[in-house]
């Protein structure tokens, strides 16, 4: 099983970070080959909308992103987490997803794996529902991913609290064990 790690927060070892080594643990028991990608140390540039990528052509632009994009139209499970900052996914999150565009708009692209979506914030557990159910149905379900696990940690700021959740640490282990 190959799977796709895509950190969009630019804090390295904050706690999507985290959670998602706790998830890859699990998936590395069903013998999961796993990449890791950084958004905030990678030169990933915007979705400049030319409509290049619709004529059947890859994105025009070459950086990073368009590696990760060709990383995940062979992966097996995608793990993307985010923090939420003022009610959506970090600048990091948006550049990587707005790039899916360059598939869901080339008739000889999709993507066709598993999703895991980790979101953490200040707020609450439960106040991004909407938010994150809406993300779920786009960009990830509207281009083929099949969203299959979300964890929602909330109620943490600073880096590092979360190794202290011994129930969110536990939910995340278990998603990547199912996977």
């Amino acid at each position: 099983m190959k799977v796709t790690a895509i950190i969009a927060s630019p804090r390295k070892g904050g706690n999507g970070d985290v959670l998602v080594d706790e998830i890859i643990k699990g998936t590395e028991e069903n013998g999961a080959e796993v990449t890791k990608y950084y958004i905030d140390e990678l030169d990933v540039e915007p979705c400049h909308a030319c409509g290049h990528c619709g004529d059947g052509i890859d994105c025009k632009v070459e950086d990073d992103g368009a590696k990760i994009i060709d990383d995940l139209l062979d992966t097996d499970v995608l793990i993307f987490t985010t923090p939420i900052y003022y009610g959506q996914m970090s600048a990091q999150g948006k550049l990587i997803t707005d790039r899916f565009y360059s598939v869901s708009r080339n008739p000889q692209k999709e993507f066709n794996g598993k999703a895991v979506l980790v979101f953490t914030h200040e707020a609450p557990t439960g106040v991004y529902d909407a938010y994150i159910e809406a993300t779920k149905a786009s960009p990830f379900g509207h281009t083929g991913w099949d969203v299959v696990s979300t964890l929602d940690a909330g109620g943490i700021q600073e880096p590092g609290p979360i190794k202290e959740s011994e129930d969110k640490m536990k939910e995340a282990f278990e998603i990547g064990k199912a996977l």
